[in-house]
């Protein structure tokens, strides 16, 4: 276990015997907020400033580690719906029977389908840069950064976030590169549901200087989703989230009341 002032860790075991990692900061009786993580995982998760925040709004701020990444059991064939059902489970683990959501990149296809398969335990959901579905609603066929290549020693080509294992090495994350591609691929198979089935308000945001997701793919996405609104940064790029950590976890908490068109 961490220092208190660093947040904890836990670990859970799920119906199907599969181990679910997490990480959480803020007072224990907070109100919680599960942030899903981009590509490279979150070996950077906690700063003074999410610290400040969380003791601020009272905020359970909750960092759960998908299939492969931190020590959560890998999960072979799932998809993007899959983890909400797993995070529905630790939800009830941990004793929260409603809480917010925040994915980021990589991760928001993953709270965006938390809105689809617990919309009555969500108080609110935000996405930020995100990743839009390779079919259906809000589709986008191609990102730019999608890179044919052999990837680490397996003969397979194909998108993956090369660029992005990259970094999460020079970041000290523990996770496989082999972890991230899958978490990626699943990404761009079918999600396992229609954004045009949510039926709860999202908060979409996106950088107007994004070099990684266009913004017309984020901006398809947001009007495939009923009630969803979206919310661009003019001067921000894909990773601006911890610049604007306080205006996007205050519009989580259950009191806030955002208007949409």
């Amino acid at each position: 276990m961490a220092t208190a002032s660093l947040g904890t860790t836990g670990i859970a075991r799920l119906r199907d015997g599969r181990c679910i990692t997490f990480a959480a900061a803020g007072p224990r009786d907070g109100f919680p907020v599960v942030y899903c993580h981009g590509a490279i995982g979150s070996p950077r998760w906690w700063t003074p400033e999410l610290d400040a925040l969380t003791q601020r709004l009272g905020v359970r701020y909750l960092m759960v580690n998908r299939p492969g990444y931190g020590g959560s059991d890998p999960c072979p064939g799932r998809t993007v719906a899959d983890f909400a059902r797993d995070l529905g489970e630790l939800m009830d683990l941990l004793g929260h029977s409603r809480f917010s959501v925040v994915g980021v990149s990589a991760g928001a296809p993953y709270a965006i389908a938390c809105a689809w398969a617990l919309p009555d335990r969500i108080a609110a959901l935000a996405a930020v840069s995100p990743l839009g579905p390779p079919d259906g609603a809000g589709s986008s066929a191609s990102l730019r950064y999608r890179v044919p290549l052999i990837s680490f020693g397996a003969p397979r080509s194909g998108p993956i976030l090369a660029g992005l294992c990259l970094r999460a090495l020079r970041l000290g994350c523990q996770t496989a590169p082999e972890a991230m591609i899958d978490d990626y691929l699943v990404c761009r198979r079918h999600w396992g549901f229609d954004p045009a089935e949510i039926r709860i308000p999202v908060i979409v945001w996106h950088g107007r200087g994004d070099r990684l997701v266009p913004l017309a793919h984020t901006l398809s996405l947001a009007a495939a989703i009923p009630m969803s609104t979206a919310r661009v940064e003019p001067a921000a790029g894909h990773f601006f989230y911890s610049r604007r950590l306080t205006e996007i976890v205050e519009a989580l908490m259950p009191q806030a009341r955002p208007s949409f068109a």
